[in-house]
């Protein structure tokens, strides 16, 4: 087929698709395309990446001083969210205090700055990650959030993944790269195989959750059900070929903890002892692994050694840089200036930009504090998706299957992302896995202040008011907020 004629078959599917979404019920505001545009950006190529190319000394350079168009596109983009959220009845107050692990860790990143080797820079980066936060309120302040939340994940997978494919198979200029050593890697619309492998996990795990929480619909229900379970099966093998190819090797083993997850929370037992049952799995898999080095035998089936692709020599090296182990270097600063030229020096044919480890990747940032502050972030985070995913479960069959699809992907993302940072270091701003953490993990009760509570509104699984969502009028039609204007004015 000419690539012309698949760029125009690929788009017209991605528009169906998008339309065909904008259609179902029930409707969310136009201002969730902030929080996409945010997503499609974070889970692609930097703006700068589609028109600037450049080796190593460029990229040193980027790392430090930023790139103008990436800085206007998120300025932009973080200021209509601030309006957005604005023009809301928004609760700053019990935002804060319901997600107050997340603030102070948010907090701490920016305090950060007096301690940092390079403050000014750490300032912008801290600056642009807080627009992370701003897309979580964008999307939980929506009259309709869980459904908000679960439009913005599919219309993102609709466009990355289908533009993979495109790109892979078409445009090999765009979604094949050569490593150092010549070495062929798909990349699709991302620059490397580990950010592919990013896309691959959260859209996947959530088109298996998707699949698995559509119970029998009515009657009048069933030709959109039968088509909606078209499309995710669709999509899953468009993922499942993607895969393949990557050899993303993180992306697959944690995308398969996830599903196992799923798997386990379909029955009755897991889910009311289900911190039993995770303990219980790890102790299992601890003596196992001790007993008949399963470990091992896992990593070489997937096609890795013990040492993780080399990264365990990596870290030992890491753990041997003089920081301050309290509060370490500053927030997103460690691979700047002469450390970074140190380590490319060390390791020229593959120069590290990141610890390849969360948990590593924060203590080198922000010390002990930062791990002690990122492990109540993760508790807290779990406690919350496991919380939605228990009342998700109790919905009759006459609401609505987004809260039933955001309850199972929920606590499947939450756990295997604890298990994808062991070799990724994702806990940090304008990275796309972090942000859907965030999306998730967010503590939704009381987002916005209630409208006429007098009248009895009453509340939902997802902390939200059933009062403040947006009501029919005479004709049917559902209206937005009238303090909604950035929706009327069509952004």
């Amino acid at each position: 087929m000419p690539p012309p004629l698949a760029l125009a078959l690929t788009l017209l599917f991605i528009g169906y698709l998008l339309h065909r979404d904008s259609r179902e019920e029930p409707r969310v505001s136009s201002a969730v395309w902030i929080p996409i545009i945010w997503l499609l950006i974070n889970g692609s190529r930097q703006v700068s990446q589609w028109v600037e190319s450049g080796g190593p000394f460029f990229l040193a350079q980027r790392l430090e001083e930023g790139n103008p168009i990436d800085q206007a596109v998120y300025g932009a983009l973080i200021v209509a969210g601030v309006c957005v959220i604005a023009s809301r009845r928004v609760q700053v107050g019990e935002i804060i205090k319901n997600n107050l692990w997340i603030t102070l860790f948010l907090l701490f990143e920016g305090f950060s700055v007096f301690w940092s080797d390079l403050p000014f820079v750490t300032l912008k980066r801290w600056v642009k990650a807080l627009g992370d936060p701003v897309m979580v309120l964008v999307l939980w302040s929506d009259p309709f959030p869980v459904r908000a939340v679960t439009a913005t994940i599919k219309r993102c997978a609709y466009v990355l993944v289908s533009l993979s494919i495109l790109f892979c198979k078409y445009y090999e200029n765009l979604g094949i790269a050569y490593d150092t050593w010549g070495k062929l890697q798909y990349t699709g619309v991302t620059t490397n195989k580990n950010l592919l492998g990013y896309l691959l996990f959260v859209f996947g795990l959530f088109f298996v959750a998707a699949f698995v929480s559509r119970r029998d619909p009515h009657h009048d229900e069933r030709n959109r059900v039968r088509s909606d379970q078209v499309i995710n099966i669709l999509f899953l093998v468009m993922i499942g070929w993607l895969l393949q190819i990557a050899n993303s090797k993180t992306a697959t083993l944690s995308l398969t903890v996830g599903i196992a997850v799923i798997v386990a929370s379909r029955f009755a037992a897991v889910r009311r002892h289900f911190w039993s049952y995770t303990l219980a799995a790890i102790l299992l898999v601890t003596v196992s692994d001790e007993l008949f080095s399963v470990k091992s035998a896992i990593l070489e089936a997937s096609g890795r050694d013990t040492t993780f692709t080399g990264r365990t020599g990596l870290w030992e090296t890491l753990l041997q840089e003089p920081i301050n182990p309290l509060i370490g270097v500053g927030y997103a600063s460690f691979w700047l200036g002469e450390r970074l030229t140190k380590f490319w020096e060390m390791y020229p044919t593959s120069p590290p930009i990141e610890a390849h480890n969360g948990y590593l990747e924060v203590y080198l940032n922000l010390g002990l504090i930062g791990v002690c502050l990122i492990t109540g972030v993760l508790w807290r985070g779990l406690r919350t998706v496991r919380s939605k995913m228990d009342a998700s479960l109790s919905l009759s069959m006459s609401e609505t299957h987004n809260d039933r699809i955001f309850g199972t992907f929920g606590i499947a993302y939450g756990v295997a992302y604890l298990f994808y940072n062991v070799t990724e270091a994702t806990f940090q701003g304008l990275n796309f896995l972090w942000v859907i953490f965030l999306t998730l993990a967010f503590n939704s009760r009381q987002t916005r202040k209630p409208v006429g509570a007098s009248r009895g509104g009453s509340e939902r699984p997802d902390g939200t008011n059933a009062s403040n969502d947006a009501l029919p009028n005479k004709q049917g039609v559902v209206d937005e907020p009238s303090t909604d204007f950035i929706t009327r004015a069509g952004l």
